[in-house]
């Protein structure tokens, strides 16, 4: 098994000492050369990579006759343009799509816009309609759920009518409560 060679790297520190001034003294940090190689090797690749796709669009330019660089050039502004049509007519559907959805009391966020908008304005206005009607199904039944079930019970604790002997068998905290319940019978009945 060879062993494997090692390069000082120098680097200069300094350090201070206390009655002298400051000394610069060399520093070896080693690093193995296989090390070094693969991160030279890295670096090289990357830019032989770069270099050789800028090589290859020069071939092929330089293949090509004055019409077809025209034609290539055109192609590529071509592209380039129906990028940027795309991206208006989103905008304006986007926009489109906004006022509609505020006409239904909807805020329209850009998650909310991509789901909705799509290539053109008939299936755009699709979506939305779509949308808005399974947004309104899954609300009302939402209600409908929220308001089922049974209604509260009223829980009597005192009667209406109550004697005067039913009164006095009563505790005083019972005759609190019946008062704080119903202070107009309290009242008939705690009259003598």
């Amino acid at each position: 098994m060879p062993e494997e060679i090692v390069e000082p790297i120098v680097e200069q520190v300094t350090k201070e000492v206390v009655d002298t001034p400051e000394v610069i003294e060399p520093v070896e940090e080693m690093i193995p050369k296989s090390q070094m190689e693969k991160i030279i090797k890295d670096r090289v690749a990357r830019e032989k990579k770069a270099t050789e796709k800028a090589i290859e669009e020069a071939k092929k330019l330089a293949k090509m006759n004055e019409d077809e660089k025209a034609k290539y050039e055109f192609e590529q502004l071509q592209k380039e343009l129906d990028e940027y049509k795309r991206k208006d007519s989103y905008y304006g559907l986007s926009k489109e799509a906004q006022k509609m959805l505020s006409e239904h009391d909807i805020t329209a966020d850009e998650d909310l816009l991509s789901l909705v908008v799509k290539d053109d304005a008939d299936a755009t206005k699709q979506a939305i309609d779509s949308f808005i009607s399974v947004l309104t199904k899954k609300v009302d039944e939402g209600v409908k759920k929220a308001l089922a079930g049974n209604s509260p019970k009223v829980h009597n604790q005192t009667p209406n009518v109550m004697t005067k002997e039913q009164f006095s068998a009563l505790t005083y905290p019972e005759k609190v409560e019946l008062k704080r319940i119903n202070e107009e019978l309290y009242k008939q009945l705690s009259t003598f």
